[in-house]
């Protein structure tokens, strides 16, 4: 494993900490240059998208303003963060994340299969997440939480026709496949990782932080075991592609299944607050066991995320 001090001779701890802080700045920059870009587009003046910004979320007026606000604060937020922090770390920030390297079909075949069963886990905690006990004025402000994140979803979900179809398998799961990963996996988890050498530790913080950002108390649990999953095959390959198909399925499946369901006259803020479920997915641990310990059979020494460039 590679010391602390990164090839530029700045520790990876100190570049887990400036990622956190480049990514804050980056999210305000994107909502800083969506603004005027929402106005260009909308006809309207930056005033009234500042003021009316909340309201224009449920707008179906202003959806392509809005999801060009979803996809400006994904790359501002955590792409280019990303990328920028590698830079002052590496003179090869590209590798460092992730993005190069070979990927063996076995690999993406593991991933595909892994991903799958790591969906039918987090429907499962999903539903028991609905069951627990939480006091009634908790389960009031949970519930206030969840329509606020459906209201923003319904806001940039468009799926009436097959382009719109596209357009939000686009905004919904490939831009946030690519960004997300590059972020949790190949920023934070990776330098945490090299600089403290902790396996579990720098996996299960980086999920909590990765759930947490979603701010849904219901979807916890669900996306706290996508995190680890999501973390072990970052931890185990070194490449982000691999992270990023398969967070891009998961994204995939709920806009698809968005789609199918409003194809059977079902409205949208319903399908948004289904909590209909059952515990069969927990199941499905000991094959993700199985097939997570298969996958990390195919690493080799120059795939291993933690021995470096």
């Amino acid at each position: 494993m590679m010391g602390t001090l990164s090839e530029k001779g700045v520790s990876y701890m100190a570049g887990f900490f400036m990622l956190v802080a480049f990514a804050v700045g980056g999210t305000i920059l994107g909502g800083m240059l969506a603004i005027p870009a929402m106005a260009a587009m909308s006809g309207k003046s930056m005033a009234f998208i500042t003021e009316n910004l909340n309201t224009l979320m449920g707008n179906s007026a202003f959806l392509r303003e809005m999801q060009v606000m979803q996809t400006l604060s994904a790359i501002f937020g955590f792409l280019a963060p990303t990328l920028f922090t590698a830079s002052r770390l590496s003179h090869k920030p590209i590798t460092l994340t992730g993005f190069k390297g070979s990927i063996s079909q076995k690999q993406i075949l593991l991933s595909i299969l892994i991903i799958i069963c790591g969906l039918a886990l987090s429907g499962a905690l999903g539903y028991f997440s609905y069951k627990l006990p939480f006091p009634i004025d908790w389960r009031l402000k949970f519930d206030r939480m969840e329509n606020n994140y459906a209201q923003t979803v319904a806001g940039i979900v468009n799926v009436g026709t097959v382009s719109e179809l596209l357009i939000s398998l686009f905004v919904l799961a490939f831009v946030p496949a690519v960004c997300e990963e590059a972020f949790f996996r190949g920023g934070l988890q990776n330098y945490l990782y090299r600089g403290t050498g902790k396996f579990w530790l720098s996996i299960v913080i980086v999920s909590i932080i990765f759930s947490a950002v979603h701010f849904s108390i219901y979807g916890f649990l669900s996306r706290l075991a996508l995190g680890v999953v999501l973390g072990l095959l970052y931890q185990y390959s070194g490449r982000i592609w691999l992270n990023i198909l398969a967070h891009f399925i998961n994204n995939a499946t709920a806009v698809m299944l968005i789609y199918f369901q409003l194809g059977k006259g079902k409205p949208l803020q319903e399908i948004l607050n289904d909590r209909e479920g059952s515990y069969l997915g927990f199941l499905i641990i000991p094959i993700l066991v199985i097939l997570l310990i298969r996958f990390k059979q195919t690493r080799s020494i120059t795939t291993n995320a933690a021995d470096g460039i």
